[in-house]
């Protein structure tokens, strides 16, 4: 079917036979009203038919129609264009459709089944007081000149103009046909505020709205804008709905409990409008969602548990819930709750229940324990002596941990710092339950306790002793030997540095002879020479053996020599005498010399 010039063809083709009508027109139907044409096919005859004109013709080698391809109101698609050279096919249609029907069927709506329209209104034409009156008679002169072309403006929105050329001489003049233009439709006007705001639930809303008034050209699609009330300009959600023949949208992607103002954005090809107003609607409330788990501060015997209102709570908050191993012992509008009568360091099961109006939305659930304690009584070490510095140490886990054992800690004291110094020879998180004590001092009684710990502290056990194997005295001193006369010595000196066991006995040897052997840290020597050179040493001897320490010398005092001195002189000269003399026979010390000289001396004059 084709409208050119004036007339309307019909083109149909059966097998081989090609059937044609041309119905005359004129320019009858651009009156701006409705024109319902009909094309009917019964038996032989093919008819055409528009308002009151009507057009048959008679093909007896027709066959029956079937039409088992799609149906192109309007014009056809450019890739199948080859298949119909005989059609003019010079522009698609422009302007307005509605009620097309088919012999079997319901009306179709084409806005709705059509897979494209392109500039073509397809669900009626706007108000009659818009239309063009276009025939030929009452056409308006647009351009008088010698010019092949003309720029015509002012025109209205998404109308279809027809044109035609007069060309003018002395001789007369001829004609173009009519050829249509139709112009790009405009933006939409006066867009209006939905009429009705409907929520489905605290996430979605349904929304009405009348067909906006004084619409120039096809509606293409609607877009529903949800702005929260007193927020940002920018929209929280939208819907963009293509089917321009439906007034009723959902908008989705709502938060509960939130105020909105809600509008309507109108598009056609030119572009889009929004509605001025608004329509404001609240969202009802919903059951909360991230509801948080409950945390708790971890005592022995209790936990204080407490929890943070949910991250959405979708409404007032009107109860929470605390369930504790499956069972509620909690409901109310706090925030914490004391959970008391608990055993020490137990692990238990806790789910919160947040509630609006709407539901209720229970947390993940959560394990929380009571806080550890020292374990109730730790055993005291075992000690097994090894030989002269090491100890090997054994010990038992407690029986009642009262939490996560932690670590064991050992701690050390000994006799020679009479026990009143603790310290830590061992601190280890790894649970081992012996340890060996290296490079002690050899007979020393040592007293060795053990703490286990966990993470509510540590218990202490009772100190077990333990006495290393003795062995030959170590860092034995050297003796400290005073003169106060001259015929004796006061000598004394200290324990070993290391006894390595219990000293039995100290020598004191005086040049090489056993002067004293006791348990005496001291000797008195007499009955000496004066001024003699002595050395003296000292033994120190426990059951294992004995050792000497260094050699150390001394002198008695000095006393008054003993014997003559005798003098020998000898005459050099008139003026020189040479004295020469020999030692008393005990000197008994460092001797020093005076000559005394008396008579007249020489003296120059």
């Amino acid at each position: 079917i084709e409208l050119k010039s004036g007339i309307l063809n019909i083109f149909l083709r059966t097998g081989v036979v090609f059937t044609q009508v041309d119905l005359w027109l004129g320019l009858s139907y651009c009156d701006g009203k409705w024109n319902e044409v009909t094309v009917n096919k019964e038996g032989s005859v093919i008819s055409a038919t528009m308002n009151e004109l009507r057009e048959q013709a008679l093909e007896p080698r027709v066959q029956q129609l079937k039409v088992n391809s799609p149906v192109y109101i309007g014009g056809i698609p450019p890739e199948i264009h080859s298949f119909y050279r005989e059609l003019g096919l010079e522009q698609g249609f422009g302007g307005c459709m509605k009620d097309v029907k088919f012999t079997r069927g319901a009306v179709v709506n084409l806005a709705s089944v059509s897979s494209s329209a392109v500039r073509v209104n397809l669900d009626g034409c706007l108000s009659t007081d818009s239309a063009v009156n276009c025939r030929g008679n009452d056409s308006i002169l647009v351009y008088r000149g010698k010019e092949q072309s003309v720029y015509e403006s002012a025109l209205q929105p998404f109308t279809e103009y027809l044109y035609r050329v007069v060309a003018l001489n002395e001789g007369g003049s001829v004609s173009s046909v009519w050829t249509h233009a139709r112009t790009r439709e405009s933006v939409p006007q006066n867009v209006p505020t939905p009429s009705r705001v409907h929520s489905i639930n605290g996430y979605s809303i349904e929304v009405t709205w009348d067909k906006p008034a004084g619409v120039i050209g096809v509606i293409e699609k609607y877009i529903l804008k949800a702005y929260e009330a007193d927020g940002p300009t920018v929209p929280i959600t939208s819907a963009e709905l293509a089917d321009a023949d439906m007034l009723t949208g959902i908008l989705t992607g709502l938060h509960p409990f939130t105020n909105y103002a809600v509008t309507l954005t109108a598009c056609t090809l030119a572009g889009c409008t929004e509605s001025l107003h608004a329509l404001n609607i609240s969202t009802p409330q919903e059951a909360p969602e991230d509801v948080q788990s409950p945390t708790a501060i971890s005592f022995p015997t209790f936990l204080l548990v407490s929890w943070s209102p949910p991250k959405t709570p979708n409404g007032i908050i009107t109860q929470y819930t605390l369930y504790m191993n499956g069972i509620p012992i909690y409901s109310g509008n706090g925030t914490k709750y004391v959970v008391k009568g608990l055993a020490v360091f137990t692990p238990h099961q806790f789910v919160l229940a947040a509630c609006t109006l709407a539901g209720c939305t229970n947390s993940s659930q959560v394990t929380l324990f009571t806080a550890q304690l020292p374990p109730s009584h730790v055993d005291a070490p075992v000690l097994t002596v090894l030989d002269s510095r090491t100890i090997y140490v054994q010990w038992k886990e407690p029986v009642e941990v009262n939490g996560i054992l932690d670590r064991y800690i050992i701690y050390m004291a000994t006799n020679e710092q009479n026990f009143t110094k603790w310290n830590v020879i061992y601190n280890s998180t790894e649970l081992f339950l012996d340890f060996t004590i290296p490079q002690l001092f050899p007979g020393t009684e040592y007293l060795i306790k053990l703490a286990a710990c966990t993470g509510g502290g540590c218990s202490i056990s009772e100190a077990s002793a333990a006495v290393t194997d003795e062995s030959t005295p170590e860092g034995v001193p050297a003796p400290k030997a005073q003169s106060y006369t001259s015929d004796s010595f006061n000598i004394s000196w200290t324990k070993p540095e290391y006894p390595n066991g219990i000293i039995t006995n100290y020598g004191l040897y005086m040049d090489g002879i056993l002067l004293q052997n006791s348990s005496q840290l001291s000797c008195y020597a007499y009955g000496l020479a004066p001024w003699s050179l002595h050395s003296f040493r000292v033994q120190a001897c426990t059951a294992k053996g004995c050792a000497l320490g260094p050699l150390v010398e001394a002198r008695t005092m000095e006393a008054p020599p003993e014997g003559m001195v005798d003098v020998f002189t000898a005459v050099d000269g008139s003026k020189e005498v040479q004295l020469k003399w020999l030692a008393p026979n005990k000197p008994n010390g460092k001797l020093s010399y005076t000559v005394l000289v008396t008579g007249l001396f020489y003296a120059d004059q």
